[in-house]
């Protein structure tokens, strides 16, 4: 056996194991006409920001709308990291993906544009995210803090989310960065990863942190997950507007396909079981979107060397 041969088939094992669903979703109805054909299959991944069972039963109002609409029979994949996912959706294994700004501009970019951003959830407000066309990362403090401003946070210990995050990694050494004029971990006395935007803001109430940088949802998400409260956090700093987290298909996909799928999205707001996903999700309704919305993140990495 040649060293192509053995590439090929370690791939293959890989790709095994990373699209084995940890949670297979369907629509209570039986699939539609046609669906369970075989070749008629719409594989669709996201990475889980919570709990995968939280995550799958969040979503599964869009994989009930999907089946409805192309009449295909809808499996959702749960990989554990944007590089695996990205590499699934990149080789066809995936039809469509749910990325970060950051993430998405790494899959179009790793893909040569086969993976094109089309649609995303239009975030509403709750008590610490007002409603925008976009999301902000936030700097945050404990209420009761005597920290008012990031003057104040000179030295202090400062907790991140993930280095694959835009709002909790890309956004604040770039932003931040600049409004120091100088690196945050040249200002700050230590910065670290917490693993995630709950457990960024959780350091802060364990005091592991003084202040931490996470994105505006995921503080109301965390609300009403029970995790802390309405008035635990202040906001002391904010940066500019984002492009909110997108929906990206295979652009080889066809046409009809596409409009479909686009069909199914846009009417989500049309249906008990897309408004209890758009709920979930503090969401109003699913609009298109387009690769160039996510420029401001490019321009970002395009600094991001400086910065690091």
């Amino acid at each position: 056996m040649n060293g192509l041969i053995r590439k090929k088939i370690a791939f293959l094992i890989f790709v095994v194991f990373l699209l084995i669903p940890l949670f297979f979703l369907s629509s209570e109805s039986s699939f539609a006409a046609g669906g369970g054909k075989e070749g008629e299959t719409l594989s669709i991944a996201v990475i889980p920001f919570e709990e995968v069972q939280l995550t799958a039963k969040k979503f599964q109002g869009v994989v009930r709308a999907l089946e409805e609409v192309t009449g295909r029979k809808v499996e959702w994949f749960f990989p554990t990291s944007y590089a695996s996912l990205i590499e699934a959706q990149s080789r066809g294994f995936i039809q469509i993906g749910y990325y970060g700004p950051r993430s998405y501009v790494d899959a179009h970019k790793n893909s040569d544009g086969k993976i094109e951003a089309f649609a995303q959830a239009m975030w509403g407000g709750g008590p610490y995210r007002e409603k925008k066309p976009g999301y902000h990362s936030y700097l945050i403090v404990k209420a009761d803090s005597t920290y008012k401003s990031v003057a104040d946070l000179k030295g202090k210990v400062i907790a991140l989310t993930d280095p694959a995050s835009t709002s909790g990694d890309l956004i604040p050494k770039v932003q931040m960065g600049k409004h120091l004029g100088m690196k945050i971990s040249k200002y700050f006395s230590k910065t670290f990863y917490a693993g995630g935007h709950d457990a960024a803001a959780l350091s802060i109430l364990e005091k592991r942190a003084d202040a931490a940088f996470v994105a505006d949802v995921t503080l109301d998400w965390a609300v009403d997950a029970g995790r802390f409260g309405p008035k635990d956090f202040r906001i002391i700093w904010k940066s500019t507007l984002l492009p909110l987290d997108p929906f990206a298909w295979r652009t080889d996909l066809p046409d009809d396909l596409k409009q479909s799928i686009k069909k199914a999205f846009l009417s989500l707001n049309e249906t008990d079981y897309g408004k209890a996903y758009l709920k979930a999700v503090r969401s109003d309704s699913i609009e298109l979107c387009k690769d160039s919305d996510y420029d401001p993140i490019r321009e970002a990495y395009s600094d991001i060397e400086k910065w690091e």
